[in-house]
Order: C-alpha cells, then structure tokens, then sequence
C-alpha cells in the first residue's frame, strides 16, 4: 500500500489542534477557583481522548478495510441491541439535558449513537457493495433501505435524539443514493425523510418549541432562545478579527455549552469573521480530500466508505454551524474535532483512520504523473505492436 493521503492528514491534524486549544478558552470560565485560577480539568480531559483517537486513527490506518465487511451486521445488530438496552435496562443510562444517550458501566461511560456513524456507514457500504444493480428495486432497495433507517431512527428517538437521527438518515441517503439507486427513489427518499422529521418535530412539545425558536428566535429569551441569542452576540461581537485568543466574554457563564455545542461561536468571538472562515475552509478541504479519494477508490466498497465518512463529518459540521448560526434548526450535536466531547472524538478520530486507509489503497498520484505514466503506457503499446 501507498503512503495515506498526506492532504487529509494535515488537515484532520490541524482541526484537532485547534480544537484543543479553543476548548481551553471556552471552558476555562467555568473551571476557574475563586481567586481567578484557571483549572485543566477539561483540557488534560480532551488531551487524553485526543491522543487516544490519533492512536486509533493511525490503527485504523494500516488495517485493511475490507475486514470490515464480515463484522459490519454483527456489528449493526449490536448497536441496535444497545440503543434498545439503553432505554430499557434499568440504571444503564443517565439522563442528560432531558435525553438517556450516555452508557455507564462503572467508571467507563460512551454514547452509542456515536458509534452507529461508523457501523452504519460500513454495514451501508457492506449491503449495498452486494446488492448491486438490485439496489434499484423497490423491494430489494428501496424497501430494505427504508426499514433500516426506519428501525435505526425509532431507536434513537427513545432517547431522543433528533439530531442524531436526521444525520444518520442524511448518511444512508447519500450512500444510497450514490451506490446506483435511481433519482426518483432518492426524491421520494428526501420527500418522506422531510415529511417524517417534520412529524417527529411537531410530535413532542420540547421538539416543537425547538422549532418555533428557529422560526422566531427573539421569541423565548428567557429559555430555549438564551443560547441562541447569547451566540449570535458573540458572533457579532467577533467583527472581523474578533476581540482576539481567550478574550472571548460571552463565555463567562453567558453562552450554555461553550465548550461543547456553541463553540463555533466562541470562535467567532475570540477569532473573528477570519477565525470561522479558516474553520470552514478546513472542513470544504476535508470534503475535497475525502470525496477524492473516494472517486479514486480502489473498489465499490472502498468508494461507499469514502463518500459515508466524509458525508458524516461534513454534514455534522454544517448542521452544528447552522444551528449556531441560525441558518438551520439548532440540534445540539457537536463540531467535529472541535467540540469537547470523548466518545465522538475518539470515534470520528478512528474512522478518519479508515478512510485514510482507503486513500491508501486508491490511486491517488498526480496529475502530472498520471499523464506521464499513461504516455510512457501509450509508447510501450506502440512499440510492441505489429507493423
């Protein structure tokens, strides 16, 4: 195998850098003593899981991707089995800002809707690289696809988790759809995916006043509206170089999830206009490095990983960027690489590891030097023919 896309890499290195350091600033507010003593609970905290995630990330990069596949449905059912136990195992799972997605065994905790990205993304790739031309069928594609996402999506809803949900069944449908599935499968896909999560929106009161908060935000200051409010002043504050490192101020017990969720807006505060642009530009590079190497693939299986990695990561960025920036519903799902978080971290860290190691074995040269090589081929076949 060749070297891993060196691109990537860098890019992936960087955002995880970063990320460590904003959660420093974000977080130390809420950490400090009573003196103004800054504590580095947090950071020895993401420091910890960050080094863990690089060691499964470079793991994940030397093991071929294609073992995969023999534990992709073993491994789908034993996530549907914990989504299930985790809802009805009494003392399983704790209760946090009004949703039961964390796992305690002991001193061990872990969401498993973290680890249904990767599982989905290579029992996906799995399915989908074996049914071939059939995933055009209604009932052999279309059908099966739709009881999957359905089952996956009522599992996390007993949680709940909406947020969750709707990224998951944006990774199915684009896997799905770029594997063959014809354009008016994906439509009538996107159709009833919109329809559903308007009726899982509007079922509950607390998901429905979520809804009414983005489509008036001024409207509920004094609850589901502060955050909301809190970052778009931080934001704003920012301008165009932003009050600079550390100095962000609506972090003082302002902003709610400073470190966790809203920390796209901290970065916007303490780094300006400038400081989200670097970020956004990182993850447009990220979808350029992720959904080349899934064009140079070296296989069908390899390509459908590729496109549901990089697809999960983008997507989660954007939805967590337009939610703080009120150009999307707000879900609560953090930005990854950047946000604290231990469980997501380490596993969108790990599966980077398995793109790379798809980038591994794609052909990824350049141009200049597939040009040269398809030459000096031409030349060769020349030579060697009959006059």
């Amino acid at each position: 195998m060749q070297a891993p896309d060196g691109w990537l890499l860098a890019i992936v290195l960087t955002l995880v850098v970063f990320g460590t350091v904003m959660i420093f600033s974000a977080s130390f507010p809420q950490t400090a003593d009573l003196a103004g003593t800054a504590r580095f609970e947090p950071l020895i905290r993401q420091i910890m899981y960050m080094l863990i995630g690089l060691a499964g990330m470079f793991v994940a990069m030397q093991i071929d991707y294609h073992r995969y596949a023999r534990w992709a449905f073993p491994a789908m059912l034993a996530i549907m089995l914990l989504l299930l136990a985790l809802i009805i195992v009494p003392g399983l799972g704790t209760t946090t800002y009004g949703a039961k997605s964390w796992i305690y065994i002991g001193s061990i905790s872990f969401q498993p809707s973290e680890l249904a990205k990767p599982v989905l993304i290579m029992y996906m790739a799995t399915w989908l690289t074996g049914k071939r031309e059939r995933v055009r069928s209604v009932t052999y594609g279309l059908l099966q696809f739709g009881v999957l996402m359905g089952v996956l999506v009522w599992l996390l809803m007993l949680e709940p988790d909406l947020g969750t949900s709707v990224l998951l069944v944006t990774i199915g449908a684009a896997m799905f759809f770029v594997s063959g599935a014809q354009i008016v499968q994906f439509v009538g896909t996107l159709l009833i995916g919109g329809a559903a999560f308007m009726a899982l929106a509007l079922s509950a009161s607390y998901r429905r006043d979520r809804l009414l908060v983005f489509l008036n935000p001024d409207g509920d200051l004094r609850n589901l509206g502060w955050q909301l409010f809190q970052a778009r002043l931080a934001l704003g504050s920012g301008g165009l170089l932003g009050l600079g490192l550390g100095a962000s101020r609506q972090k003082f017990s302002w902003l709610p999830a400073a470190h966790h969720d809203a920390i796209f807006a901290v970065i916007g505060e303490g780094l300006g206009l400038v400081g989200c642009a670097l970020v956004l530009l990182l993850f447009v590079a990220f979808a350029w490095r992720g959904y080349t190497i899934a064009r140079n693939s070296r296989d069908s299986l390899g390509y459908l990983v590729a496109v549901g990695i990089t697809t999960w990561i983008i997507f989660q960025a954007a939805f967590n960027i337009g939610g703080v920036t009120l150009a999307v519903p707000f879900t609560g799902i953090p930005l990854p690489f950047v946000s604290a978080g231990g469980t997501a971290l380490v596993v969108t860290l790990t599966s980077v590891g398995v793109l790379l190691n798809v980038s591994r074995q794609a052909n990824l040269q350049p141009i200049a030097q597939s040009a040269a090589s398809a030459a000096t081929t031409t030349s060769t076949t020349r030579t060697r023919s009959p006059v």
